[in-house]
């Protein structure tokens, strides 16, 4: 079997990292520690391993994705596999590996989010496939946010099940998520501004809207309780961070009528229509409930003004 090096940029002290690092031991024999201001004490431990080598990384990297493709060059190996500190590789998945590496140039994981300590089952959380280990060639990560990887050659994409699933231990708590939010919005409005796009109001409402009834109505999301409705809500206010960080980088230019027309047209009116339809068809409502709502939503189309 070809050597595999593993890849892991790391901040601060991640709680799961050893249990990380444990995951892929059997499977390569080397790894690069993306080092994004750690501590001495870490640094001394991490060198302990003969396989671990540590690259500095500037303390204002963003996120992780930028720098994929840097360290895949300091790589020994022709096959890299990515891991984020706190995902915890599948082992049962190593023996099939081992087998077949040869006849594939990159394989695709489940990923079972566990946030607020909970495994998140539905609302696109799940399975949330991931591309980890492939041929350097293979895959090449654009430096944006959010990125969607350029992938050639044959792809072996592993069973939704539990075995085979990388554990990914995501957001602890609230100020973590807000954490990585802010981080993130900040570099989406950052490129809309230096791409030169324009971003309104209206786009962002839509955007806002569709990510929370996409995630808690049609991918289920509300059968997660009140984790789902939380997440669902976080990820829908998301696109509003993303907005305000582009109206203050914009000199926060001011357009009133955005305010006080766009936003209650869209928000408000789409947002219960779509509520209303989606709860209709789910069948979260009695008969004389749904019917109800849907007598609301033939008002609201002959109101609704796109």
């Amino acid at each position: 079997m070809e050597k595999i090096s593993a890849i892991i940029v790391v901040k601060d002290y991640p709680p799961h990292l050893q249990e990380s690092l444990a995951s892929v031991d059997q499977l390569v024999d080397e790894i690069i520690i993306g080092d994004v201001n750690l501590s001495q004490k870490l640094l001394s431990k991490l060198r302990k391993n003969q396989k671990i080598i540590i690259h500095k990384i500037p303390a204002d990297t963003p996120f992780a994705d930028v720098v994929k493709d840097e360290l895949k060059q300091l790589t020994k190996n022709d096959w890299v596999l990515f891991l984020d500190p706190d995902e915890i590789f599948p082992k049962k998945a190593i023996s099939f590996i081992k087998d077949n590496l040869e006849n594939y140039d990159c394989f695709l994981f489940p990923r079972k989010n566990v946030i607020f300590g909970k495994w998140i089952e539905h609302s696109r959380w799940w399975p949330d496939y991931q591309v980890r280990l492939y041929k350097k060639k293979a895959v090449i990560w654009p430096k944006t946010v959010h990125p969607i990887p350029a992938i050639t050659g044959k792809q072996y994409q592993f069973e939704a099940k539990d075995e085979y699933c990388l554990v990914h231990y995501n957001y602890e708590n609230l100020d973590q998520y807000l954490e990585k939010a802010t981080r993130y919005a900040k570099s989406e409005a950052k490129e809309l501004i230096n791409s030169k796009q324009i971003l309104t109001l209206k786009t962002t409402i839509n955007k806002a809207l569709s990510e929370f009834i996409s995630r808690f109505f049609a991918y289920d999301g509300y059968k997660d309780g009140v984790h789902g409705f939380t997440l669902a809500t976080l990820q829908m206010f998301y696109y509003f961070l993303v907005h305000f960080y582009y109206w203050e980088m914009k000199k926060y230019l001011n357009d009133p009528n955005e305010a006080t027309i766009v936003f209650p047209q869209l928000f408000f009116k789409k947002g219960l229509f779509e509520s209303n339809y989606w709860l209709i068809k789910k069948k979260c409502f009695t008969s004389i409930k749904s019917l109800k709502n849907k007598l609301i939503n033939k008002l609201l189309l002959l109101l609704y003004e796109e």
